[in-house]
């Protein structure tokens, strides 16, 4: 075979390798899988996996926050109504309710600390109640403004025991009257009418340092 049959032999191998490549290019591609082989394995990017980070909040629950309230026994105390005022050794005011006289003058050279009060708008009689300070004061007002000309307000203090009468007062047409006790450590009670008043508020004070070194505790 001549060199020039040689020649031709050698361009016709490399046109039909020339045209095998271009028909089919995967064949030269060493990343794909082969069809025919396919135990060479495509080469894939690398997946990284991004840690999940769990991050725990710790919730401390809210403060319970307890309103402040007084004590129920915290003074002044408030003195309330009987509902058994027939069992009372009296319950009826007197009919001459000027042997109590005019209203007296408390000591002003002294401080007056509240410790108990009667308050309402009807006349009854209160509970039983006990003092234990040996001085103390009746400090009342009565408020009269819609018939203020027959406005009448009378109390006395009893002892529950006998119903002897203490002390007494009668207030026309509005204003405030003062009395002065000096019974203490025994059972009262107050016997409370009224006519034409609009309300009244009875003040139980004794001076300041009786209040500090007899207050029952």
């Amino acid at each position: 075979m001549d060199s020039g049959d040689i020649l031709a032999l050698i361009s016709g191998i490399t046109i039909v390798i020339l045209v095998a490549v271009l028909a089919n290019p995967q064949y030269v591609s060493w990343q794909q899988v082969s069809v025919e082989n396919p135990s060479r394995p495509a080469v894939t990017a690398p997946q990284t996996q991004v840690p999940v980070l769990t991050t725990t909040v710790s919730v401390e629950p809210s403060p319970v926050v307890t309103p402040f309230l007084p004590k129920p026994d915290a003074p002044p105390y408030r003195i309330l109504y009987t509902d058994k005022p027939f069992s009372y050794p009296l319950y009826k005011i007197p009919e001459n309710m000027e042997t109590f006289g005019a209203s007296e003058i408390p000591w002003q050279t002294r401080e007056w600390v509240p410790f108990a009060f009667v308050e309402n708008t009807r006349g009854g009689l209160t509970r039983v109640f006990s003092v234990p300070y040996p001085v103390w004061l009746i400090n009342t007002t009565v408020v009269a403004e819609n018939h203020p000309q027959y406005g009448i307000f009378r109390m006395v203090l009893c002892y529950a025991d006998t119903g002897g009468i203490i002390k007494g007062e009668e207030i026309l047409r509005g204003g405030r009257s003062y009395r002065i006790v000096q019974s203490s450590n025994t059972d009262m009670y107050m016997i409370i009418s009224v006519e034409n008043i609009d309300s009244y508020y009875i003040s139980l004070e004794t001076p300041g340092n009786y209040y500090d070194t007899y207050r029952a505790e």
